[in-house]
């Protein structure tokens, strides 16, 4: 832990205020505050657990659902550090807990019922380790939704991941289990407010930055002085510590993963935070709800080949804990500028907050919520909730089994305004395998911030035969003043080809489409004179794709073309593929055609009707018009 000031953990001794000497600023005149009596409750997976051949005993059952069980906090006292009154870290002490239930693999019994909670941190994130009555580490709270409430004298974790140790897993003889989670806990303390304490929630000005007049949203232009572009939004993914098997749709082969996400603020505007159906003084904006979304996705290279696999839903965002912060401002609904927030595997996987991804305007960040699945009788509130495998990443265990083959997975935090969306996405490599009846994805590689299309070919391409090309579609009005110059939507595509060896070459195209709302409805590859195809594939992920495109081949070009209503969506990756009796031309495109608008109706004015981008392929078009103005595409 950052701040040790106890003499010890289990005698459950209390530890002295910090200092102000020990913390990076001071906090005079006090910011260590006693944290004791309370509740919390443990969702425990046993619809999962179950599949490792893992037995959770609560009382004199053995529950094989998702339920939740009370943990009784009896005696000791937590000093957490809540410098101006925002929660930052635990400084010491320990808590003693009971609770009713066990985990049993064979002989061996993981006894949760007599527990010692104690302080701990993972990269300055606070933690809480779970021992049992011997001393030993069962498990860690962590990613933990943790915040100081001083009006109401409490310090919550709204959500948290519950993670097995090492110890645990190697004692239930599952060590490739290697900390995965056993759920999620809630937890609530009394907290004490020493005697005057700041309330303020307003850290000092630190390096030039300062709490006046913030929040700076990025739609009030009068709230930023001109010249100021460091005011920009711009939330980068630094980490994916966990992904996570999270349970079995029964009746089918698929199976159910998420990850955990930290995020941070690295330029210094104010990124708006506030759940849905929520609302904030300070924000003033229509619609007010407006927050971040996690989506992810799986795939899977092999055979010389890049596919998606599968795809989640979209995770809304509720909260920040603003920690770490270059200036903490207060209010839990707003991100700081350096400020971290987590989400774990667990939280990530809660039915209240998994909606579809076609009600968000990617472009924009923006999310309407009633009337929306949350809300589909338009009442202003959430009336519904995902079951338990919808809108989740769903991806069949045969697509796991590939021998030979490389996985990956990512996130992206879809943030309004943010002005870079390639530092808010990250991926780290997965490696498939069975536990029993459930599966693990560890070790996992090392996190990079990027998309896992530069697996397959770097960005940019390097070998003559492959390109790897980046394409920003501007909006309306691209030469405006931040936030209304912010573009229409990114797209990349990526092209190899490949000698056969008898004359033909094999042209592979993914396309993937991150986050133009209005989607692509058709694919274009030109050919020269005389040109034979053979073996045209298209495809994409299962829970994505309904129907292949139809494929059109003349003297001219293969176009593959979406059925009616269908199109490539945001965040998503398609493939295209021709065999042709021609090598690759040194001056070669393809062509991509939007659908005629995000909804339907008509063509949006300033996009155009065909895009042609550079990418190795048999030949060029042979009208000298970049763009063209027909369009048919109704999506």
């Amino acid at each position: 832990m950052r701040y040790p000031v106890c003499l010890t953990i289990l005698a459950l001794v209390a530890c002295a205020p910090l200092m102000a000497n020990d913390l990076p600023w001071d906090t005079s005149p006090s910011s260590a505050w006693p944290a004791g009596s309370g509740q919390a409750t443990f969702e425990l997976r046993g619809d999962y657990l179950k599949d490792f051949g893992i037995d959770v005993v609560a009382g004199s059952r053995t529950r094989k659902e998702r339920f939740s069980t009370e943990i009784k906090i009896d005696s000791g006292r937590l000093w957490a550090w809540v410098p101006y009154g925002n929660f930052e870290a635990f400084s010491g002490g320990a808590l003693s807990a009971r609770s009713d239930f066990v985990l049993r693999r064979g002989d061996f019994i993981a006894d949760f019922r007599e527990l010692t909670l104690v302080p701990s941190e993972d990269a300055k994130s606070a933690q809480l380790q779970i021992l049992d009555r011997s001393g030993n580490h069962l498990a860690t709270i962590t990613h933990a939704h943790a915040a100081a409430h001083p009006a109401r004298g409490e310090l919550s974790f709204a959500s948290s991941d519950v993670q097995g140790s090492d110890w645990l897993f190697n004692q239930l003889g599952l060590p490739e289990l290697g900390r995965s989670p056993l759920g999620q806990l809630r937890l609530s303390l009394g907290l004490e407010v020493p005697p005057g304490a700041d309330l303020s929630q307003t850290s000092p000005d630190r390096g030039g930055l300062s709490c006046q007049d913030r929040p700076f949203w990025p739609q009030n232009n009068a709230s930023r002085p001109a010249g100021r572009p460091e005011h920009l939004v711009d939330v980068s993914l630094i980490r994916m510590n966990t992904v996570a098997y999270q349970g079995r749709e029964m009746g089918t082969d698929r199976v159910k993963v998420a990850p955990s996400a930290t995020l941070k603020s690295v330029g210094f505007g104010d990124a708006v935070w506030v759940p849905k159906f929520g609302e904030m003084t300070s924000y003033q904006f229509d619609p007010i709800d407006q927050h971040p979304f996690l989506v992810w996705n799986m795939y899977r290279i092999s055979d010389g080949r890049i596919e998606q696999l599968a795809a989640s839903g979209v995770k809304h965002a509720w909260l920040t804990i603003n920690i770490n912060c270059s200036i903490n401002c207060g209010n839990n609904n707003t991100l700081w500028p350096g400020c971290e927030d987590v989400y774990g595997s667990s939280t990530n996987d809660n039915n209240a907050d998994q909606g579809p991804r076609d009600e968000i305007v990617a472009s924009e960040g923006l999310f309407i919520s009633s009337p929306s699945f949350f809300d589909p009788g338009n009442t202003g509130s959430q009336t519904n909730f995902a079951g338990d495998y919808e809108n989740r990443l769903m991806v069949k265990e045969s697509e796991l089994e590939t021998p030979g083959a490389a996985y990956f997975l990512d996130s992206w935090y879809v943030v309004m305004d943010d002005v870079d969306i390639w530092n808010s996405m990250g991926y780290r490599s997965i490696n498939p395998s069975t536990a029993g009846s459930g599966w693990t994805f560890g070790p996992l590689g090392q996190f990079t911030s990027s998309t896992p299309l530069t697996e397959w070919i770097p960005f940019p391409a390097t070998d003559p035969n492959e390109s790897h090309v980046s394409v920003v579609i501007d909006g309306p009005t691209p030469d405006a003043v931040y936030p209304d110059n912010q573009p229409d939507g990114h797209f990349r595509v990526l092209a190899r080809a490949e000698d056969q060896g008898d004359g033909t070459w094999l042209y592979r195209y993914a396309v993937m489409n991150f986050d133009f709302d209005q989607g692509f409805s058709q694919f274009e590859v030109p050919l020269p004179e005389g040109a034979v195809v053979s073996e045209p594939f298209m495809g994409g992920p299962d829970d994505v794709l309904t129907a292949p495109w139809n494929v059109t081949i003349d003297d001219a070009s293969v176009r593959f073309t979406a059925p009616t209503g269908e199109k490539l969506p945001w965040f998503t990756l398609y493939n295209f593929e021709i065999t042709v009796d021609q090598p690759p031309l040194a001056a070669s495109s393809i062509a991509l055609r939007p659908c005629a608008a995000r909804n339907g109706g008509p063509r949006v004015s300033h996009i155009p009707a065909k895009l042609v981008v550079d990418a190795v392929g048999p030949g060029e078009f042979r009208s000298s018009r970049i763009f063209e103005d027909r369009f048919e595409a109704e999506c």
